[in-house]
């Protein structure tokens, strides 16, 4: 009777999750199945809470996350990874996605009622997209870039098994398709940590009080500074603040901002913290910095049917603030300060090196890149030029994408550090790149290689 009674208790709770988690008749979730006797299907959120090693609580306050929480989200994820099938085992320079294809896999996953596989989810163990291919006589777009096999890390990244990067999500592209998709003003994609009015006039009124801070008041200043603070609010614009893509913008943000202060460390000697550039000035501090990327120049052939991106570089970028006395709101003063702009060169230099450490800025990198290949496609009109249909991802409301704990407010003294209060974030906006496409001849010799067929799966080398 008793384990009766625990059989109908765990069935029960097994229910729950199933009506909570499956908002739809397919979602984006990690997911696992029964022994293989058995076709029932149990989805798992995995990092709802904690991505991008930033956890947030239920009030909506992001922190960095405990590193036993990290490692038990890798533990919980590892316990569902699914073989990796032989075909995609392998490093491989050029990797082929068939969009016609992966949306067809999901529309079949959305009939039968299943959870999407791995391969999928991870799009095939792609790290990047070099090119979007046009196969009109496919009705297929390709898209083509480097591959390799996936593992889980110990932070719970789901990162590449030789390079150690993040693998790029179907999730992610299927959000900025529907970011974008048939819409008149295709809008910036941007995410900031910043104080609130209130907040600023408490901490203006201690600025006032202290004036500029002795060797003597110095302490008792940060202090002060840092009582009045209260919670900074996460704003995010241009994309559904549930989306896994606004998460690890905030996180990306959020933890540019804890290295810059000293908060925690870059692990890399070329990286101080912005902090300690200063050399003990005493006055009040209030940068901005932001990451935005540097897409390079798109090149196309003769055709415009192959489309060749560029890596994409994270820039971070700079400009001095002050406070408008009426409005109690931070307002940009068209400076720059000169430490500021060294501290952002030297992130610059190490974005590389730092995505290694902590892949939270290679994910950030990676959604810029997909924003590219998305903005491409709908700016260009490529599904129509190539008469190829993904209505499943850009439109059906069978499939849906997680929604994640809303990010909404930082503790404000996590953004302080002495006499400084950092402000900034992140910002996405690949069309205007688009625009200045170039032609190259060389292209043409390069896209019947690119452009062969992949046969009747929806990847192929």
């Amino acid at each position: 009777m008793m384990f009766y009674r625990r059989f109908l208790l765990v069935y029960f709770f097994a229910v729950c999750a199933a009506v909570i988690f499956s908002t739809g008749k397919v979602v984006l979730s990690q997911s696992t199945t029964t022994p293989s006797n058995s076709n029932t299907y149990v989805p798992v959120t995995y990092g709802g809470s904690v991505l991008g090693g930033v956890e947030i609580d239920t009030k909506g306050i992001c922190m960095i996350a405990p590193r036993h929480v990290m490692e038990n989200l890798s533990k919980d994820m590892r316990r569902t990874f699914e073989t990796i099938p032989e075909d995609l085992s392998q490093q491989v320079p050029i990797r082929k996605i068939s969009l016609k294809k992966i949306d067809q896999a999901i529309c079949d996953t959305v009939d039968s009622n299943k959870f999407l596989p791995d391969t999928a989810r991870y799009l095939g163990g792609l790290t990047a997209v070099n090119y979007v291919v046009l196969v009109p006589e496919e009705k297929d777009i390709l898209l083509v870039g480097p591959s390799e096999s996936w593992k889980i890390d110990a932070a719970g990244y789901v990162v590449g098994n030789i390079t150690g990067q993040p693998i790029l999500r179907l999730e992610d592209l299927i959000v900025l398709f529907r970011t974008w998709y048939n819409k008149d003003v295709h809008t910036t994609i941007t995410c900031s940590i910043d104080p609130t009015p209130d907040s600023i006039a408490r901490m203006n009124a201690v600025k006032n009080k202290f004036g500029i801070p002795t060797r003597q008041t110095a302490s008792a200043y940060a202090y002060e500074l840092e009582k009045a603070s209260g919670n900074d609010i996460v704003v995010i614009n241009g994309i559904d603040r549930t989306s896994r893509i606004a998460k690890m913008l905030v996180a990306a943000d959020f933890k540019m901002k804890q290295i810059g202060l000293g908060h925690i460390q870059s692990g890399l000697r070329g990286l101080p913290s912005y902090l300690s550039l200063l050399s003990g000035s005493p006055r009040h501090i209030s940068p901005r910095f932001w990451l935005s990327a540097d897409y390079g120049v798109v090149y196309h052939d003769s055709h415009k049917l192959t489309w060749k991106l560029a890596d994409v570089k994270i820039n971070a970028k700079t400009e001095d603030q002050y406070i408008d006395a009426r409005s109690n709101a931070r307002v940009a003063s068209g400076k720059t300060d000169p430490v500021a702009v060294r501290w952002c060169k030297k992130m610059d230099e190490q974005y590389n090196s730092l995505s290694r450490i902590d892949p939270v800025f290679g994910e950030l990198r990676n959604c810029m890149g997909l924003a590219m290949v998305v903005a491409l496609i709908l700016r260009e009109g490529l599904l129509d030029k190539s008469d190829c249909s993904i209505k499943t991802i850009t439109e059906d409301p069978r499939m849906k994408t997680p929604q994640l704990p809303e990010p909404k407010f930082v503790v404000g003294k996590s953004i302080i550090a002495k006499n400084v209060v950092a402000c900034g974030g992140v910002e996405i906006n690949p069309f205007t790149t688009i625009r200045a496409a170039k032609l190259d001849n060389k292209i043409d010799k390069q896209r019947e290689q690119l452009a062969k067929t992949i046969g009747n799966n929806w990847w192929s080398r």
